[in-house]
């Protein structure tokens, strides 16, 4: 079961907090306009069991699972400094409408729960065909332009080493993920310099260390978002924390953070992961008080839109 908890620290020039609560409800607790970049992974549409009734992406449709995370990326929004960019990593599924599968899924230990749960993917009765890739991202997408969200990239995460899928006989193997890139306007601050690659990034998932977490994304993911959406000094967002990943990331790049996760055990594993010696703790209130997406680095900073010039204009630097 899921608690209600905030905690933040400092250490060196940085700060993080960890809010451990539903992500829509944890989000009411910042103020508005003050992140940077926000980058998540939500949970995917019946791709796994976190152990919570009522659980996002266990939504009977598809339809209810957009609006829930719509929801939760309305708050995102407010948040958001209005020169922000916002990355959402998010998968597809399949519907197979088949009845409950049986047996058991060598792919992942946590996928087995649709063994034992009747997921709404299984059911039959939908207007698409059986065996049909559903589109979840775009619909998910879509959805957040109807409600005022600009999608400026569709990136293609190439995860290089593809899951195997023993069932799937019929069809390529899924070797990429979406992450779609979000701003609040046509109008904002973007670093395209620290692009290591355009809109396919060729990242390897992650297998380096043990987690709680079993849908880990890889460090360099997170990597590239928080350096092309934030200056040094600068604010990041995730609220779908996970095992932690965006606060790591962030914080070896001299960025603060914030993490929303509605698992105590998540959120466990993450602060007894920590070295405290190279820590304090503070008072979240004094965490909120401090966070502001235009630090001291923010007006030299190479991403700052007012730094920005029209091709064949000199710079007025």
């Amino acid at each position: 079961m899921g608690t209600s908890s905030r905690h933040a620290f400092e250490g060196g020039l940085c700060r993080f907090g960890i809010i451990c609560d539903d992500a829509e409800k944890g989000l009411r607790d910042l103020p508005d306009a003050s992140f940077n970049v926000a980058v998540t992974s939500p949970p995917y549409y019946w791709a796994r069991d976190y152990g919570f009734d009522g659980q996002l992406g266990h939504e009977d449709t598809v339809e209810e699972y957009v609006v829930s995370l719509c929801n939760v990326f309305d708050e995102v929004f407010r948040v958001l400094d209005s020169d922000g960019v916002f990355f959402l990593n998010i998968g597809d599924t399949y519907y197979s409408g088949n009845g409950q599968p049986h047996g058991s899924d060598p792919r992942s230990s946590s996928r087995n729960f649709m063994r034992k749960k009747f997921r709404a993917v299984d059911r039959s009765g939908w207007s698409i065909p059986k065996k049909s890739l559903i589109g979840v991202p775009w619909k998910v997408a879509f959805a957040m332009q109807e409600r005022g969200w600009t999608l400026r990239s569709s990136i293609i995460w190439n995860r290089v080493n593809a899951f195997v899928e023993p069932t799937a006989r019929d069809r390529p193997y899924r070797q990429y993920e979406n992450v779609f890139m979000f701003s609040k306007s046509r109008f904002y601050s973007f670093d395209r310099s620290e692009l290591v690659e355009e809109d396919v990034w060729s990242i390897p998932i992650s297998r380096d260390r043990k987690s709680e977490h079993n849908a880990r994304f890889p460090d360099e993911l997170v990597r590239r978002c928080v350096l092309a959406g934030s200056p040094k000094g600068g604010w990041v967002l995730d609220p779908f924390l996970g095992s932690g990943t965006t606060i790591e990331a962030s914080l070896s790049l001299g960025r603060n953070a914030v993490g929303i996760e509605m698992s105590k055990a998540y959120v466990s594993a993450f602060l007894k992961s920590l070295d405290r010696t190279q820590l304090s703790s503070i008072p979240f209130t004094e965490l909120v008080d401090s966070i502001n997406p235009r630090p001291r680095t923010w007006k030299k900073w190479t991403g700052n839109r007012a730094n920005f010039r029209k091709p064949g204009t000199k710079s007025s630097g």
